[in-house]
């Protein structure tokens, strides 16, 4: 039952990495879009930042975008299989729930008021 249970949950995680990976390109090209822009016209759209911080050379504002998620559990069946005139029962054993953390943190670097650099990290910065 341990190993259905890590081939599901493997399945799933690689599923969702799969999934990510081209998401994530339409992410970055979209806050690749913000550079050169005006610093007031980012907070304008993305409201309040979760963070910043300021250097003597630069200014760093961060957008923190966290999620918790439950995955709930499947229960357990039965298969019924027939072979000429015997029927046999397969049991198939359910999945335990479990929960994840989402999570995306966008960075913006400003320097002079303008946006000089953005990036992305966590496991979900899809669109």
């Amino acid at each position: 039952m341990k190993k259905t249970i890590f081939s599901a949950l493997m399945i799933f995680i690689c599923s969702v990495l799969l999934c990510s990976c081209a998401s994530n390109e339409k992410y970055n090209k979209m806050i690749q879009q913000w550079v050169g822009a005006d610093e007031d016209a980012l907070i304008a759209s993305w409201g309040a930042p979760s963070g910043s911080y300021q250097t003597e050379k630069a200014k760093y504002i961060t957008y923190d975008n966290l999620r918790n998620n439950y995955v709930p559990p499947t229960p357990s069946s039965v298969q019924f299989i027939r072979q000429g005139d015997a029927v046999f029962t397969r049991p198939i054993p359910g999945t335990p729930g479990y929960s994840y953390t989402s999570e995306c943190r966008t960075t913006f670097t400003i320097q002079n008021k303008r946006v000089v650099n953005a990036s992305a990290t966590g496991n979900s910065c899809y669109l």
